[in-house]
């Protein structure tokens, strides 16, 4: 294994810390105050990478393998060349020993600021650490900072299509769930109550394909009734703005839903009271996106339990919250929804990922083929 002192840049290491621009002085000719590539990137990040913690942290950790691999070889983003960026690359392909955490830490342990890895980055991770990086230095050269794209110049990593998502349940499996949940125990206050809330949040995943913290943040006054249509107002990630639309079976569930909590039949605009909030406190009060996660997880281990069928209970043993959005959109493309309203429905950018789903098309094309099969043979 190779062996490397693991000295970095003090100004460097300031960077992993600091998700605001760094103060700095910049030639003239430049629209960035930044004198440092350190003080550029922080500025970059502090225009780019604010629509969400997790944006932010994919890109300061991309920007910062690139400028701890830099301060190794001793250059600047003025000086890297396209070779520079495929040394890089195959660096993250292959990445030596001071670049890579162990797997098992002693107490005490003070990781290198450089073992910033778990292993090999594969294609896909590297084509989108180029993708990040081309971004930054697209940016860094309309401000005048640097003379050229070389990330946009260099090779493009051969990427592996993704492939259809396995992570959801077919239509056999959310029915012995739905009607597992719609039988839950109701003898006491405190039962009813979990009761109503357990079937209005598994019903709200399943027929709008929301992310946990989607619903986690959304309330009652998000809803938008037009024309007799209703809607639901999303602020998914980045914070873009989708409306998803609520079908009747999801109406019916509100209604019985709000009126556990003594309710109205309808939410008004501005109401505050959330989508799904704690049990035996005040309406007003919310929860999070991990206590959203643990009672799906809870909810469908206890549904398991109860389940004959080994295949079933399998499925619902492994399943999280982000598995009812898988369903969500697998059964609205059994059902015959177009990709293009999926699409806007779940909120992806990219139509990449809605054509995952088309996986339940292909099924089903399997088993009408079959069908000419058996009639061939009889």
């Amino acid at each position: 294994m190779e062996q490397h002192s693991g000295r970095t840049s003090p100004r460097l290491m300031s960077l992993l810390n600091s998700p605001l621009p760094i103060p700095g002085k910049s030639p003239s000719d430049t629209s960035l105050t930044a004198s440092s590539d350190m003080e550029a990137v922080s500025t970059w990040l502090a225009a780019r990478a604010m629509r969400s913690n997790n944006t932010l942290t994919s890109y300061r950790r991309h920007a910062t393998m690139l400028l701890l691999w830099l301060d190794e070889h001793g250059s600047t983003f003025q000086e890297l060349k396209v070779e520079g960026v495929h040394g890089f690359l195959t660096h993250l392909a292959n990445p030596p020993g001071h670049w890579v955490r162990p797997k098992k830490t002693k107490t005490g342990w003070r990781l290198l600021p450089t073992q910033v890895l778990f292993g090999p980055l594969k294609p896909n991770a590297i084509a989108y650490a180029r993708t990040v990086l081309s971004q930054l230095f697209e940016y860094l050269q309309s401000a005048g900072y640097l003379q050229r794209n070389v990330f946009k110049l260099s090779f493009r990593p051969a990427t592996i299509p993704p492939v259809a998502s396995s992570r959801y349940l077919d239509v056999t499996s959310w029915q012995y769930l739905w009607t597992w949940i719609l039988n839950l125990p109701k003898d006491t206050h405190r039962e009813a109550a979990q009761a109503h809330r357990t079937r209005w949040l598994f019903a709200l995943l399943y027929h709008t394909g929301m992310r946990r913290e989607e619903v986690a943040q959304g309330v009652m006054g998000d809803f938008i009734c037009h024309d007799g249509s209703w809607q639901l107002r999303v602020i998914g990630k980045g914070q873009h703005q989708r409306f998803v639309t609520i079908n009747s079976a999801l109406l019916t569930e509100l209604h019985v839903y709000r009126a556990s909590l003594a309710m109205s039949s309808h939410p008004v605009p501005g109401e505050p009271h959330p989508l799904i909030g704690p049990i035996n406190k005040n309406h007003d009060d919310t929860i999070t996106p991990r206590a959203v996660g643990y009672i799906i997880s809870t909810v469908a281990k206890q549904a398991a339990k109860s389940c004959q069928d080994a295949s079933i209970q399998h499925r619902l043993a492994l399943m999280s919250t982000h598995w009812l959005r898988h369903t969500s959109a697998t059964h609205r493309m059994i059902a015959g929804a177009s990709l293009r309203t999926t699409q806007e429905e779940l909120g992806h950018r990219d139509p990449k990922m809605t054509a995952i789903y088309t996986h339940a098309i292909d099924k089903q094309r399997r088993f009408d083929a079959e069908k000419l099969a058996q009639l061939s043979q009889s």
